[in-house]
């Protein structure tokens, strides 16, 4: 039989060999791409993680980041993001929910949310009381808490308080749970569980540590919030960190099904009652038209998850378990228009929703958001991510379902007025010509919203002191955290190298950076310490401080840090020399001025006993008090 020899003539050989090896990398890269996990996402796409009031009693404003000075009133399920301002009036207080925690604002409260996103969270406190809880704090998240005297870091999960003064001139900051490093922008001290700190001053030159914290009225409303996330149910079928979970097992119940898996039903509902009906559209920033539903559980079930017609009833479908999922504007299709012709008949564009069924895909409307984006929004929902559809459906699953369709004039969608209210009624002719949209062609604009504007009696926005205070000005912060959006930077970029830290020529103060990298829940860090040793300042009694002049750090770990003896002003501590016991310290050798001891002021029942400082250096020692106790190092052994 006679062979062309061209068949397996080398050179062919060769060139097989060369597309095998093409397609056979080609499959590789599409698999790595298929493995890729769902929270990868790009910088340039939004957060998935905005908060939301989840209880208020009182009046409760908000000024968003594009417009600080126009005050709107807001109450349940407002959604909050970065850039927003919040001020509770008088004898007010209101709960946010962001899924990692909650903070809680008591009367006359003015706040910035100088960031809230995937892996930061960010508060400026410019005056009142504040409580937060941080319930999820990942490695290579950040949490701090700024005022205008001073930052906070919050290194561990736990609950704190803070407080500042109308004139933001003095500071107090309680730890009940958790553990924080306070910076003064001259040393960093950190605060342990039972301890608060006292900051006056437009500079304090330190914190004055105190053991022993103060319980009042805003605490217990605090801890009886605190019960209700935890009563949820162990084995719930969505995630902790969902912003609004607390709210289903209260006012509805789960059942099963097969195409659906978890389905949650809500109770109390009229019998003609349908989604995306009972509420007002809003506008929030980059996302645009947003939802804002009037039922007390109306957060979670429509702004994650499908709406389906099961029975005769509508289900929630929260879809495939997500520890982390991602927050959306508003998950419905929309239609209408002013090339709708039925919108005639009203005097202006008329817009309508339906909500998104099961295996339906959600399309942002907005600029940015990649694949791993597009993914995250469809994946847990049944919907094939292999293919991304440039255009929404011609018709929806639920167009048929009953009450689906809802439909509002222009004027009612933009101008936040109740849905509810000024339904336009769409006959089945009309349904069937409505133009799909990819969204809304018009905006609720701020100023179609009736609210509050300035001179009516509310104080300035808080950014508007965030920006100007020496705290928001520096370019680093202890943890990685980053100046808020929008704020401009006064001093020159400081590196942000563990090895190496340089201090900005700048006779404004810089904080000492301090890279907060926890391994697990428990505390274990790394903290850039100055070499060669650097010399105490001697802060008042009973404070923990470490002295951060500028200069060359390196990163040195520590676990468990312990709370080292300080002296008082004007006089010299006593060194305390390493006992033969491992991990002990001899006791400390006596000394002719004994630090006086008092209670703290209103420290609760059992707390130890608080240092308090001489009003004056220098004062003689009160004979009639005793000898302060020596400070004893956590698992050291008593001094025989």
């Amino acid at each position: 039989m006679l062979r062309n020899p061209a068949v397996n003539s080398p050179r062919r050989v060769v060139h097989c060999d060369i597309w095998r090896t093409f397609f056979a990398g080609m499959v590789f890269v599409m698999a790595g791409f298929a493995t890729l996990p769902a929270s990868a996402q790009s910088d340039d796409d939004l957060p998935g993680r905005v908060g939301r009031v989840a209880e208020f009693g009182g009046e409760l404003f908000l000024a968003p980041q594009d417009a600080p000075d126009q005050w709107v009133t807001i109450g349940l399920n407002y959604p909050v993001t970065t850039g927003d301002n919040l001020w509770v009036g008088n004898e007010g207080r209101a709960e946010i929910d962001f899924g990692g925690g909650q903070f809680r604002l008591s009367g006359d409260t003015s706040l910035h949310v100088s960031r809230l996103d995937d892996r930061n969270f960010a508060l400026f406190v410019a005056q009142g009381r504040v409580i937060l809880r941080v319930r999820v704090l990942e490695p290579g998240e950040t949490a701090r808490i700024d005022t205008p005297n001073t930052q906070v870091i919050l290194t561990r999960p736990g609950l704190y308080r803070i407080e500042v003064s109308e004139d933001r001139q003095h500071t107090q900051f309680a730890v009940r749970e958790g553990a924080a490093d306070i910076d003064t922008g001259t040393m960093v001290q950190q605060i342990l569980p039972g301890q608060s700190a006292t900051l006056d001053g437009v500079t304090p030159a330190f914190a004055l540590v105190r053991n022993g914290v103060t319980t009042d009225g805003f605490d217990t409303w605090s801890a009886n919030r605190d019960r209700r996330y935890e009563r949820g149910r162990a084995n719930s079928p969505v995630s902790r960190q969902m912003v609004g979970y607390a709210d289903l097992d209260e006012f509805g119940t789960w059942d099963t099904a097969p195409e659906y898996g978890a389905v949650w039903y809500p109770s109390s509902v009229a019998v003609d009652w349908a989604p995306y009906r009972n509420g007002y559209w809003t506008d929030v920033g980059a996302w645009g038209p947003t939802w804002v539903d009037a039922a007390p559980w109306g957060y979670a079930p429509f702004h994650y998850g499908r709406w389906t017609h099961i029975r005769g009833r509508w289900g929630w479908c929260p879809g495939a378990y997500v520890l982390r999922p991602v927050w959306a504007p508003a998950l419905v299709g929309w239609v209408g228009g002013p090339g709708w012709r039925f919108s005639t008949n009203f005097g202006s564009p008329v817009y309508g929703w339906v909500p998104l069924g099961w295996g339906e895909a959600y399309h942002p409307h907005w600029k940015g958001c990649s694949d791993g984006c597009w993914a995250r929004y469809n994946k847990p929902y049944a919907v094939n991510i292999a293919v991304r559809p440039s255009a929404p459906p011609t018709r929806y699953a639920n167009w048929s379902a009953p009450g689906a369709m809802t439909a509002v004039p222009g004027s009612a969608f933009t101008g936040r007025k109740p849905v509810q209210s000024n339904l336009v009624a769409i006959s089945s002719s009309a349904m069937a010509s409505a133009p799909v949209l990819s969204a809304p062609l018009i905006r609720p604009e701020i100023r179609h919203i009736p609210g509050v504007r300035p001179g009516n009696g509310l104080p300035p926005p808080a950014s508007t002191f965030y920006a100007t205070t020496p705290r928001s000005r520096r370019t680093t912060a202890p943890g990685g955290a980053i100046p808020a959006q929008g704020v401009t930077v006064a001093v020159p970029p400081v590196s942000r190298s563990p090895a190496s830290v340089s201090a900005p020529s700048s006779p404004i103060p810089v904080a000492t950076p301090v890279q907060v990298a926890p391994a697990s829940p428990v505390s274990t860090y790394t903290q850039l310490v100055q070499r060669p040793t650097p010399v105490l300042v001697s802060p008042p009694a009973g404070s923990v401080s470490v002295a951060v002049p500028p200069g060359r750090y390196e990163a040195k770990p520590q676990v468990q840090p312990m709370p080292q003896p300080v002296a008082a002003p004007g006089r010299t501590a006593p060194v305390r020399e390493r006992s033969a016991v491992p991990g002990t310290l001899a006791p400390a050798p006596p000394t002719s001025h004994p630090v006086p001891v008092a209670p703290a002021a209103h420290a609760l029942p059992g707390a130890a006993p608080a240092v308090v400082p001489n009003a004056h250096p220098g004062e003689k020692p009160k004979p009639d008090k005793p000898a302060a106790p020596a400070v004893r190092v956590p698992g050291e052994l008593p001094a025989k």
